[in-house]
C-alpha cells in the first residue's frame, strides 16, 4: 500500500511538472561568445504529454521583421529538464538552403523561474550558444509581422542585469515578502549594518515591479520635545533614502512620512518599549 501511495505521488508530481513546462515561453537566444543584449528574441510553444514534447520555435531579429518558425520535438529528462531537436523549418523570411537545425537542452530553474540552457548543432559543429526563457502568455503564430513589440527585449535584458527573477516568480516573491522594521539607537539616525542585507532585498523587490513604490515612515520614542522627535524621525527616513539611492533605487520610487512619537507600537514607559518605537516602517504602494 505504501509503495502504491508513493507511486501515485510520483505520478502526480511528474504530471504537475509537465503541466508547468507546457505552454508559451519567450526569451533570448545568443551565441556563446556574445552577451544577452546581442541575442535574438525567441518564442517557444510546447506541449508535454507522457514525457514527449511537441512544439514550435519562432526566432526573430531584434527591431526587424525577419523571422523563422521551426518545428520541434523532444522528451523530458527529469521533472524539470528537457531535450529538444529542431526538425524542420516551417517558415522563414530569409531563405536558407541548408539551415543549421539545433539541439537544445533546457532546465527549469525553480529559484529564478527561468528556463535556461544551451544549444548545439550536428549540421554545424561551430554553432553553439545559450538560451534563457520565461513563461508568458501570447498567441503563437507564423504571421509575417513580429509576434510582439520588441520593447520587452530591452526590459528583459535589464531584468537579467539586475539579477531579477522571472515575472511569474516575482509575483510569488511579492506575495511572500514580509516587512520588518529597522530600529535605531537612542537619539540616533545612523543606519545599522545589520539591516542592510534586508534593505537590499527590499530594493530588489521594488525594482522587480515597475508599478511599485516603497513608503518609508520614521518614528521615535517619547523622550524629548515633539519638535525634536519630528526632526529625528525625518532624519531616520532620510538615512534609509540615502541607502536606497546609493544602491540604485531611484528617488521617484520612494515615498516618505515621519510621525515622531505619535504612532508608538509599544509603551514608552519601559526601555524595551522605547527600543521598539525607535524605528522606520515600510509598505508597498
Amino acid at each position: 500500500m505504501k509503495n502504491l501511495a508513493l507511486l501515485f505521488l510520483l505520478i502526480n508530481f511528474y504530471s504537475f511538472a509537465q503541466l508547468k513546462l507546457s505552454g508559451e515561453w519567450q526569451g533570448i537566444v545568443v551565441e556563446n561568445d556574445k552577451n544577452w543584449k546581442e541575442g535574438k528574441p525567441i518564442y517557444l510553444t510546447i506541449s508535454v504529454i507522457n514525457g514527449l514534447i511537441d512544439g514550435k520555435i519562432r526566432e526573430e531579429i531584434y527591431n526587424s521583421t525577419n523571422f523563422s518558425v521551426i518545428k520541434i520535438s523532444g522528451k523530458t529528462q527529469t521533472a524539470s529538464s528537457i531535450e529538444l531537436s529542431e526538425d524542420r523549418v516551417l517558415k522563414q523570411t530569409e531563405k536558407v538552403t541548408d539551415p543549421c537545425l539545433r539541439q537544445l537542452k533546457l532546465n527549469y530553474n525553480e529559484e529564478s523561474g527561468y528556463f535556461e540552457g544551451i544549444y548545439t548543432s550536428k549540421k554545424c559543429p561551430s554553432a553553439s550558444g545559450k538560451i534563457i526563457l520565461y513563461k508568458s502568455k501570447f498567441e503563437f503564430n507564423d504571421k509575417n509581422e513580429t509576434l510582439m513589440n520588441h520593447s520587452w527585449f530591452l526590459r528583459f535584458n535589464a531584468d537579467l542585469e539586475n539579477g531579477l527573477s522571472s515575472p511569474i516568480k516575482r509575483l510569488e516573491e511579492l506575495k511572500a515578502f514580509k516587512f520588518e522594521s529597522v530600529y535605531f539607537d537612542y537619539g540616533k539616525d545612523v543606519l545599522k549594518e545589520e539591516y542592510k542585507s534586508y534593505l537590499l532585498k527590499m530594493i530588489k523587490m521594488v525594482k522587480s515591479h515597475s508599478d511599485l513604490r516603497i513608503k518609508i515612515t520614521g518614528h521615535t520614542d517619547a523622550d524629548g520635545s515633539d519638535s525634536f522627535n519630528n526632526k529625528l524621525s525625518k532624519r531616520r527616513t532620510e538615512s534609509i533614502i540615502l541607502f536606497f539611492e546609493a544602491n540604485g533605487l531611484r528617488r521617484d520610487r520612494i515615498v516618505t512620512d515621519y510621525k515622531g512619537e505619535k504612532k508608538p507600537v509599544d509603551s514608552n514607559k519601559t526601555e524595551d518599549g522605547k527600543r521598539k518605537n525607535r524605528r522606520v516602517d515600510f509598505e508597498f504602494i
